[in-house]
């Protein structure tokens, strides 16, 4: 990339005397004041800077389609590595880059990202040693980069050998493990600036990668962790774009997560490319594009929201793009072609005592008059666009019954149900046009339900159900289950409780048991000695008492212990590898494992405990405990579990 050269001044002619260049001595103390002090991100830099090197490089051998190749370390892998495709490196031109600060033959051309002379030296910031493999596709060529004792850079050749790899530069370092997952999100950061992305070598983990959500001549607005605000890209580097040194004070748009794409050469850069150099030219530069951009983004969403040919469709769009782009890119009064302010959704009100009363009835629901004393109370858009007005004026009378008519007519349609004096406020706010006048609709009169009396007996069977329904004509001779009512609620093994409380315990067990096999009815207190010699009339308890009078609360314990190590994850991974385990872990597994809980028997448990009115036995932590301990013997297993081959590997290696 060109920089921006300062205007020069010749004061030769001017009568001075001797005049000399300032110089730099290159020493171990220089050396680290240049890397410590222009990267501030020690593990940001040297994965910006070689991927940057490599998307050069691909430009130079007009690859720029051609992804390049970037290694994430990883627990097994933990090493740092970039490999491009390009041109390559002669041995002169390693030994002068590699040990030479602020050398760059990128200068004089914007084709390039590289200029600085630095980003072949930028593992320094990290590392104190890395390598640098050059590939012709003859041989191949290895330069170790390390500090000396001394603390100075100096890069060794290694002899090259024969190899058939394609050309380009591989630049490799080691990364310790705490590291790793720094690394991770480090290249998730630098390749959002990446188009085409390289090829990632790391089967376990892919950098995230941002969503679009909305595209415009040279810019996007995304979704993503790592932008929630401006950002430039020049080339393939995103730099943050502080809207201050622009003179654009606008807290929304600070936060706008934009990428604006520029020509190389637009921005002037800082020496650590971690951001804008904010010169006049720069500045001037990029407030015209960001405002450009900005202006962009109103007139498209603009034109967009006006494309629907209807007001509610319009509405429905303006509601689908609120919910994905920031909400500061729509004026407070955005319009549908000029003509109505567009909403997300529309209130309604049905409380008593307003000017308007508003109730939106669907086809399917009941004609009722729902009060909304919620003021959150909204209908969508889309709902709206499927109604008509039906206006009930304040002098309309039985505006119900009339509304009912025209339901009734029209099954099908949904309906806004407007009581106000004059309907056009309504018309205006909801953007409907079709008014149903409920005057002009007849009264639907509904006949009077006509119910027989009947008196009850204090004999009468009644079901057990919510509503005790009396049975006519039941045989008392016919096998029965009874259930003791006390009031309004129900006695059942010592416990006075709801009906509800009575059917999700003790009904759905036992009939899931298959032991409810008779009609179930409820006794009152005065019908209690109706069960007195019949022998095939049954109380609930006692069918509950038959259900749990074989469970054995301590086998249960233990089955559930051992059914516990199938939720640990490392127990999980490990069971189809038993055979392979080491001795006394193989010797666990055959004596825990055990055969799993089914949900009756968790039912039964359950039951148990209502029945009997006892805890089941808490579960002990020695089981769980002893495999924690035989598994922390080999630490690595905690690694590989998730990973087949890995975890075969290592078992492989145990059993050595």
């Amino acid at each position: 990339m060109k920089l921006n050269s300062a205007l020069a001044y010749d004061h030769s002619s001017a009568g001075f005397g001797e005049a000399r260049q300032f110089g730099f001595e290159m020493n171990a103390m220089a050396f680290h004041a240049v890397i410590d002090g222009i990267y501030s991100d020690k593990i940001l830099a040297p994965v910006r800077e070689y991927s940057t090197n490599a998307y050069d490089a691909h430009l130079m051998a007009d690859k720029e389609d051609e992804p390049f190749v970037l290694m994430a370390p990883s627990t097994f892998h933990p090493y740092f590595m970039v490999r491009d495709f390009g041109p390559g490196m002669i041995h002169e031109e390693v030994m002068d880059r590699a040990t030479t600060m602020f050398a760059s033959n990128k200068r004089d051309t914007n084709k390039q990202v590289g200029m600085l002379g630095l980003g072949m030296k930028s593992a320094f910031a990290y590392t104190k040693q890395y390598t640098i493999t050059c590939y012709d596709g003859v041989e191949q060529r290895d330069y170790v980069c390390y500090l000396d004792a001394g603390g100075s850079p100096t890069v060794t050749a290694l002899d090259p050998v024969p190899s058939t790899e394609p050309r380009g530069v591989k630049v490799s370092f080691p990364v310790q493990q705490g590291d790793i997952e720094k690394f991770k999100i480090a290249i998730s950061k630098v390749m959002i600036g990446f188009d085409p992305m390289p090829n990632i070598l790391n089967e376990q983990w892919r950098p995230s990668v941002p969503t679009a959500t909305f595209q415009g001549s040279n810019f996007r607005l995304v979704k993503s962790n790592h932008i929630a605000s401006p950002h430039i890209r020049q080339g393939c580097v995103l730099y943050p774009l502080d809207l201050n040194q622009l003179g654009i004070d606008n807290w929304n748009d600070r936060q706008l997560p934009i990428i604006i794409d520029v020509p190389i050469g637009t921005a002037s850069v800082s020496t650590s490319r971690e951001q804008l150099g904010y010169d006049e030219l720069t500045k001037k530069n990029l407030a015209s594009i960001f405002q450009a951009a900005r202006q962009e983004i109103v007139d498209t969403l603009q034109q967009k929201l006006d494309e629907p040919d209807s007001y509610h469709d319009a509405c429905t769009l303006f509601e689908q793009l609120r919910s994905v782009l920031p909400w500061s890119l729509f004026p407070k009064d955005t319009k549908w072609r000029d003509k109505r302010e567009l909403r997300t959704a529309f209130s309604w009100s049905g409380g008593t005592g307003s000017k308007i009363r508003v109730n939106p009835l669907f086809a399917n629901d009941d004609l009722s008059w729902t009060s909304a004393k919620n003021k959150d109370a909204v209908i969508s858009p889309k709902g709206v666009k499927s109604m008509v007005i039906a206006w009930e004026s304040w002098s309309c009378t039985f505006g119900k019954e009339r509304l009912r008519m025209y339901r009734h007519h029209n099954p099908d349609q949904n309906v806004l149900w407007v009581k106000e004096e004059h309907v056009g406020s309504a018309m205006r706010y909801y953007g409907i046009d079709t008014v149903i006048d409920l005057r002009d609709y007849e009264r639907m009169k509904l006949p009077r339900a006509v119910r027989e009396k009947r008196s009850f007996g204090k004999m009468d069977v009644r079901r057990f159900n919510r509503w005790r329904d009396v049975v006519t004509d039941y045989d008392l001779d016919q096998k029965t289950i009874y259930v003791l009512s006390e009031a309004h609620m129900y006695l059942v093994c010592g416990q006075t409780l709801a009906f509800e409380t009575v059917w999700e315990k003790f009904i759905k067990p036992a009939t899931n048991a298959g032991l409810i096999d008779a009609p179930m009815i409820v006794l009152l207190k005065n019908q209690r000695k109706l069960p007195e010699g019949k022998e095939n009339w049954v109380s609930l308890d006692d069918i509950l008492k038959s259900m749990v009078k074989d469970f054995d609360p301590v086998d249960y314990r233990n089955r559930k212990e051992r059914n516990s190590l199938f939720h640990d994850g490392m127990f999980s991974a490990l069971l189809p590898h038993k055979d392979k385990l080491p001795k006394l872990l193989k010797n666990f597994f055959d004596s825990a494992v055990a055969e799993p809980l089914t949900y009756g028997e968790g039912d039964l448990a359950k039951l148990w405990k209502e029945v009997t009115g006892k805890e089941l036995l808490p579960l002990r932590p020695q089981l769980i405990d002893r495999f924690r301990k035989l598994t922390g013997r080999y630490p690595l297993l905690q690694l590989v579990r998730n990973n087949e081959a890995y975890l075969d590997h290592y078992l492989k290696l145990i059993a050595r």
